[in-house]
């Protein structure tokens, strides 16, 4: 399914396959929920491995995820009333706003003599940290380097026409945590992104939008997929409907 018509008139005729005559029409706006957040729940059963194999666990998988694979050089952040780090030689990154999870990352570190070794970056958990840092083999060292996340505060944004209103919108940070204060140049990640909404129609001149989109856009994910997402959407309508 290409054009968003064609979503459209596959979801209404699912739709009214399953279910009574007594089932309520849905609007664009309405399906375009159905499919957004069906899409997600694919991509997230196909990284988990719950819908079949896990991500990169066989080519198929991974190529069905290809198109939300991107990387990035992440920003370095020095002030912040969220900058709270937890041990004194951190340094805080900005990871990408549409990051769902991190596939692959690296450091750029200087120790002594040697500048810009691609360090290895490890993963811990909050309460695993206090352990693993002062750990002299899984600790930091000149070619390993440890990685927290977490995220700042929702700030409020500006709403339409130039009034204040709430606008949901979460940062996340890396936390890397080299031997040496100082001593990271760069921090690089390879990740899976958030797919875009499903929207079936122009949402401009309304109060709506899909997580804060308005504009129409189809799936981009592979053509492979549509019929999964499109069985999701009907069902999750469906099961909305029963409810």
């Amino acid at each position: 399914m290409k054009t968003r018509e064609e979503w459209s008139l596959a979801f209404d005729q699912l739709y009214n396959n399953i279910t009574s005559d007594k089932a309520p029409g849905l609007n664009e706006y309405e399906k375009s929920q159905f499919l957004t957040r069906a899409q997600l729940a694919v991509v997230l059963a196909l990284y988990n491995g719950t819908l079949g194999a896990a991500f990169e666990s066989t080519e198929a998988i991974t190529n069905y995820l290809a198109s939300l694979v991107k990387q990035a050089d992440c920003v370095k952040v020095t002030s912040g009333a969220f900058l709270k780090k937890l041990w004194d030689t951190s340094e805080v990154y900005a990871l990408p706003e549409d990051l769902l999870f991190i596939t692959s990352e690296f450091c750029k570190v200087t120790e002594g003599s040697c500048a810009n070794m691609n360090a290895v970056v490890v993963p811990v958990t909050q309460d695993e940290f206090w352990r693993t840092v002062r750990n002299p083999f899984k600790g930091p060292n000149g070619n390993r380097v440890l990685r927290l996340l977490y995220s700042s505060i929702p700030q409020p944004g500006s709403g339409s026409g130039g009034s204040a209103e709430p606008v949901f919108s979460v940062v996340k940070y890396a936390e890397i945590v080299p031997k040496t204060k100082n001593s990271v140049s760069g921090y690089f990640v390879r990740y899976i992104s958030r797919p875009k909404p499903i929207i079936l129609e122009d949402l401009s001149e309304s109060d709506l939008s899909i997580e804060g989109y308005t504009a129409p856009m189809t799936c981009l994910l592979d053509e492979a997929l549509h019929k999964t997402i499109l069985s999701e959407a009907v069902r999750m309508a469906k099961e909305a409907w029963t409810a």
